[in-house]
């Protein structure tokens, strides 16, 4: 990276990172249309064509110099980013190269028409297994486009652990290789059928790698090296004599032992210059010396997923993919909309345990546990008791789920994308826990009044339930003519202390929950149910873990709005300290059993709700996956 020298360029840190780094491509590239080969290069016609059975089935699927344009471009953009609810799309140098650029055919990134499983590779493949994971490599070697989308991976996992590195590295060709062997077998069917000959199909893909990478001698001896793997019988003979002085062994040295390491250690890394290819004693076919094992060692789980091992590397069960680069406001709104929903309906069921919770936190002499405070309020106050409240709580938390969970996403793309890549991948959690707080903070705006509101309520019923909502925000504001509706929000800086801390751990242990039960169960994914059963679980851990951390913030929260009667703003600290020397620290983790039981059951029942209406909407994370397609011309 260049140093930041001039003051102008250090005042635009932030977009000259955004700029640098270029996390995510937006830009539009002009697609390369299919051109037919050369003349020079016609395939010859085959009187006997070899019907050969299907091999391989599985089931499933620079930091250039900146312009003083450039900077205050990148300024624009980063300063446009934090308007509410709109989205961040970071662009780079258009003469770069990307995996969509690739020579071979055309590549997209298209929306997954069969979320789940449409990115299993579930036809059947006659495209070997080796043959694929090496044609993989040989297109991060000589291909430009695929070369610099690989070195960007590299350079996003380069702050990891040695071992993570290769096992994100290790995903994403996995990944790669099955979207190659994909649209190799896409061409090879399409061309057999065309020509009525599988041979005359794997003669036309010879010609087409010749054509795009055969201006390296290099090249053409990997591509030779590539066509030997075949079975004889699918073999472009005819074609590879051609360049038989390209693929003999320039070394006499003997093989190396060490060959699977290396290939293991190093997914750019190809067959040295001691193998070549040579023909068969008839002359029919040709084949690799020296002579290696190419092992297919079947379905098992390779760096984290089900795939094909290999000696070239993995070949995984999915294609490879990658999230939407940027989502549209009408994705932001249906993200409100779903929390919106999960959060009214998931508080509207819970009601009765918030009301106890208050209760003990204001009275805890007469409440002591959960079921006492139960039976207390039935026999005071009738059924009706336990729902004390319910318009502030269903309104404050519509507000809650509209505003926290599309502004979570919305923060934690944009500060992922913002950052260098690097960086925001190896702190992953400390992304995930900023973002969570800045929702909160959002959220806080709209919810502190209502939580106002609510508290009174339950704590004066007799006094403020006549009001109604409207009513009992109005008498608030009316207590103290000097603030007015300022004195709706005493109780902010508590209540967002709480929620900063509440709702970070939220989503963060949400996340990791929900990733340790992937790892173990991957099958999980597979069906609805059981995935809208993983964010139930986690849901009720996360919930669980977030109110013992912010159970003191809470508690403050009801000890300032019980205390301030609209005199002014009491703090965080003078509200918490007034609370020890009148009650002691205990006072502090007052009605932490019925809480802890309130938020396990709250935010259970907010994710599971929020992921059944996303799922309705058609905003869940496979909706907005895309996955790499490649159309070999």
């Amino acid at each position: 990276m260049k140093l930041l020298k001039s003051p102008f360029i250090i005042a635009s840190a932030l977009g000259y990172t955004c700029l640098a780094f270029r996390p995510v491509q937006t830009i539009s590239r002009k697609r390369k249309s299919c051109e037919p080969l050369s003349s020079s290069r016609q395939l010859p016609e085959n009187d006997n064509p070899l019907n050969c059975p299907p091999l391989d089935k599985k089931d499933g699927n620079s930091l250039n110099g900146l312009s003083r344009r450039d900077v205050i471009v990148s300024i624009t953009t980063n300063v446009a980013v934090f308007l509410p609810l709109t989205a961040c799309a970071v662009s780079g140098d258009a003469s770069e190269k990307s995996i969509e650029d690739i020579v071979l055919g055309k590549g997209n990134w298209n929306k997954l028409r069969q979320p789940g499983k449409a990115k299993m590779r579930n036809q059947d493949m006659n495209v070997p297994s080796s043959f694929a994971t090496y044609a993989a490599r040989i297109l991060l070697n000589f291909d430009e486009g695929v070369a610099s989308w690989w070195n960007e991976m590299k350079n996003m996992y380069s702050l990891l652990p040695d071992n993570e590195r290769r096992n994100k590295l290790g995903l994403g060709f996995g990944n790669f290789a099955a979207s190659v062997q994909v649209s190799l077998n896409t061409f090879v069917s399409e061309n057999t059928k065309w020509n009525g000959s599988a041979q005359a199909a794997w003669d036309k893909l010879f010609v087409r790698f010749i054509e795009e990478y055969g201006n390296d001698p290099k090249a053409i001896r990997q591509v030779c090296i590539l066509f030997s793997l075949l079975p004889e019988c699918l073999q472009p003979t005819a074609q590879m004599r051609q360049y038989q002085t390209h693929m003999q062994p320039q070394s006499t040295s003997a093989a190396d032992s060490s060959l699977s390491e290396l290939l293991a250690e190093n997914f750019e890394y190809l067959l040295p210059d001691i193998y070549g290819c040579s023909q068969t004693s008839d002359n029919s076919s040709f084949t690799l010396v020296p002579r290696i094992d190419l092992y297919d060692s079947g379905i098992d789980r390779e760096f984290g997923q089900a795939a094909t091992a290999t000696l070239f590397g993995p070949l995984s069960s999915t294609l490879l993919t990658r999230d939407l680069p940027v989502y549209s406001p009408d994705v932001y709104a249906l993200f409100g909309i779903s929390g919106a929903a999960g959060c009214a309906l998931t508080h509207s069921v819970v009601i009765p345990l918030d009301v106890i919770k208050t209760k003990a936190q204001t009275s805890p002499e007469d409440y002591s546990n959960v079921l006492a405070g139960a039976s207390r309020i039935l026999e005071e106050e009738g059924y009706q008791g336990l729902l004390t409240g319910a318009q502030a709580t269903l309104a404050g938390y519509f507000w809650y789920g509209l505003s926290v969970y599309p502004s979570y996403t919305f923060f934690k793309r944009t500060i992922g994308q913002t950052l260098p890549s690097e960086f925001s991948i190896l702190h992953t959690n400390g992304v995930a826990l900023v973002a969570g707080a800045l929702a909160a903070v959002v959220a806080s705006v709209g919810l502190t009044p209502l939580e106002a509101a609510r508290i009174r309520v339950v704590a004066d019923p007799e006094e403020y339930k006549p009001l109604g909502l409207w009513g009992t925000l109005s008498s608030i504001a009316k207590e103290n003519g000097a603030l007015g509706w300022k004195a709706l929000y005493s109780g902010l800086p508590s209540l967002m202390t709480r929620q900063v801390i509440f709702g970070s751990i939220k989503f963060l242990a949400f996340e990791q929950a929900c990733d340790v039960i992937y790892v173990s169960w991957p099958f999980l994914k597979d069906e609805t149910w059981t995935a809208l059963a993983v964010s139930l679980v986690a849901g009720g851990f996360s919930g669980a873990l977030s109110s013992i951390v912010s159970q003191p913030a809470d508690a403050v929260l009801t000890y300032v709005a019980q205390r301030n009667n609209g005199k002014g703003s009491l703090g965080v600290i003078e509200g918490c300290q007034l609370m020890v020397e009148e009650s002691g620290i205990g006072s502090l983790f007052r009605g932490l059993g019925s809480r802890s039981l309130w938020a396990a059951s709250i935010i259970a029942g907010q994710f599971l709700l929020y992921d059944v209406f996303r799922t309705f909407f058609g905003v869940t994370a496979d909706d907005l996956t895309q996955v790499f397609d490649l159309e070999i011309c």
